[in-house]
């Protein structure tokens, strides 16, 4: 049994066809549980149209989507959690698909689909050569992938044991950028992703979600440095090696791109952070990387990456 989060602000437009989609699902064990944020367009009214008795909406206080989610997690009834945002949507598989690769990896707590990402005109499939083959489902080390890719797991395609939250701990509140990426880096510990490679979740892109939300304030970005430093104390050797390609590459290019947002203060909190993480001479190496344009830094650390 399933219970579906989702977090709600501000989709009038988009909601309906969200709810519809789980609505079809071929499995029909399930319960959804809207979180609507504190929205101020026609979003509830939307969502309260549905009188589905599987369906319950909660209104909270404008207090950002990682509350959303969280309340939602808490409130769930069943074992499993699966999480879709209020724009995107799923194939009417998806959950029968997890419920089958469930059944299939009893031991494992997290599970995700195929994904793509839909734009105006054009549809893009997530893929790479660590997937299980098209239409298999097989374990993938989520550290290997962010190595070199685009992290397995998004908001919508994703199905998580509840009772993993307990261990790994849930989305921190208030963080507006990577809040995501933060928590998938904590549930992966010790735990490999069953990926069923089908394509039954689709995110949308829209106007509103490709606009930038603002700098990576310097609070946030040290929380995510604490996350990688906890998860790193936590990973084996060859894990370790994998995850410093992907931080390295990350936290430099995060902080040369926001540094300018950044007070004094901030700066040298964040430096420190960033030596323990790093090293002081890989440290020397991004002060040094500053000095170029942030596009060559781009092409530089990406060959890097490859």
């Amino acid at each position: 049994m399933i219970s579906v989060i989702i977090p709600l602000y501000n989709k009038e437009k988009y909601v309906a066809e969200t709810i519809n989609s789980v609505l079809a699902q071929s499995y029909t064990n399930f319960e959804v549980v809207i979180v609507n944020d504190g929205s101020t367009d026609g979003s509830l009214a939307v969502a309260s149209t549905f009188s589905d008795s599987r369906i319950k909406v909660i209104t909270i206080d404008n207090s950002g989507v990682s509350v959303a989610r969280n309340t939602g997690i808490k409130t769930a009834k069943h074992d499993w959690v699966a999480f879709l945002d209020a724009d995107d949507w799923w194939d009417p598989s998806f959950l029968a698909a997890m419920e089958k690769a469930i059944e299939g990896h009893p031991e494992h707590k997290l599970f995700a689909s195929g994904r793509s990402r839909v734009f105006n005109e054009v549809t893009e499939r997530y893929d790479h050569p660590l997937l299980p083959s098209e239409g298999e489902t097989g374990t993938i080390n989520y550290y290997r992938v962010i190595s070199r890719y685009l992290p397995l797991i998004n908001s919508s395609n994703v199905v998580i044991k509840k009772s993993h939250f307990d261990s790994a701990g849930y989305f921190i509140p208030g963080q507006k950028r990577h809040e995501d990426h933060d928590l998938w880096m904590r549930l992966a510990v010790n735990e490999p992703v069953v990926f069923v490679n089908r394509e039954l979740s689709f995110y949308r892109k829209t106007d509103v979600n490709t606009i930038s939300r603002g700098s990576f304030e310097a609070d946030e970005f040290s929380a995510y440095i604490n996350t990688i430093l906890k998860v790193n104390s936590q990973l084996s050797i060859e894990e370790q090696g994998y995850f410093k390609k992907y931080y390295s590459r990350f936290i430099s290019l995060v902080y040369l791109k926001y540094k300018k947002h950044y007070s004094k203060e901030e700066r040298a909190g964040l430096s420190e952070q960033i030596k323990e993480l790093i090293g002081p001479y890989c440290w020397i190496f991004i002060k040094t990387l500053g000095l170029l344009p942030l596009d060559k830094i781009y092409t530089l650390i990406k060959k890097d990456s490859n």
